[in-house]
């Protein structure tokens, strides 16, 4: 039998039918034909092939959960199989929510090592703390800085804004 008779056979597609052979479920035998090799199947075997695959398979649409009565030790991991979810308070126990916030903390640049000042208690400020307290545009105050209204000046690759020069600016404005 061919590869379309096979598939035609067991009620597939001729892809399926491949993927069944290189997971092994089924042998081909090839053999020469005139132009290229051309695949043959044992019919006995796709006739039992096609009794597994008509079996019915039962799966329940969600696995319960084991409720021991026994406690978990804690030991740092979660233990839960892998189709079941875990609640968050759960995962609180073990620490993960504070494990994961800190390390996104780092990431953005707010360690512990670095103290957090408020932006009404700085002196310079950058041009994106200058417009969260302002509500000006960046582009705004770009223009400004650009056009020699507002005193800034370049630190590395960062403008910094004195707290009194942008106070000055900004009475100007109003």
């Amino acid at each position: 039998m061919n590869k379309q008779e096979a598939a035609d056979y067991l009620g597939v597609s001729v892809r399926a039918l491949e993927r069944y052979v290189q997971q092994g479920k089924i042998s081909v035998k090839y053999e020469k034909g005139k132009t290229r090799s051309t695949a043959n199947f044992d019919a006995t075997e796709l006739e039992a092939f096609k009794a597994e695959l008509e079996q019915p398979t039962i799966k329940p649409a969600f696995e319960p959960r084991q409720n021991t009565t026994e406690p978990q030790q804690q030991t740092g991991k979660l233990t839960h199989s892998p189709g079941e979810i875990a609640r968050f308070d759960e995962v609180s126990e073990f620490g993960v929510i504070e494990k994961l916030s800190g390390i996104i903390e780092a990431l953005l640049g707010k360690a512990d090592n670095q103290p957090l000042v408020p932006i009404a208690d700085k002196l310079l400020l950058t041009i994106a703390e200058a417009q969260a307290l302002t509500g000006l545009s960046r582009e705004f105050l770009r223009d400004a800085i650009n056009s020699g209204q507002l005193k800034a000046k370049q630190i590395g690759k960062s403008w910094r804004v004195k707290r009194s020069d942008l106070q000055e600016y900004i009475d100007k404005l109003f």
